[in-house]
């Protein structure tokens, strides 16, 4: 299974709206909900430059882009529940 990692530095395509899809380049800081669906929530610059969270329905995600170094493919055997960082 490959995970993406909290901290790490991803480059994120996801539906905009528009005709072109939105470009977030940012750390991975986790999960939430938005309403009824899944999102997931990225650090990142804002226009004016601040650092802003940016939320992204999992429904508008078209691609995750990330080096080897940037995630987790083995997860500890046994029965240990998954677990799911959330954010609020």
């Amino acid at each position: 299974m490959i995970e993406i990692k909290k901290g790490g530095k991803y480059t994120v395509l996801s539906n905009s709206g528009k005709d072109e899809p939105l470009i977030t380049e940012g750390e991975f800081v986790g999960y939430t909900i938005i309403g009824e669906e899944g999102a997931v929530c990225f650090r990142t610059r804002g226009e004016d430059g601040k650092s802003v969270l940016r939320l992204i329905p999992v429904s508008n995600l078209i691609s995750i882009e990330f080096s080897e170094d940037e995630l987790v493919t083995k997860k500890a055997e046994g029965n240990e529940r998954e677990k799911t960082n959330y954010i609020s």
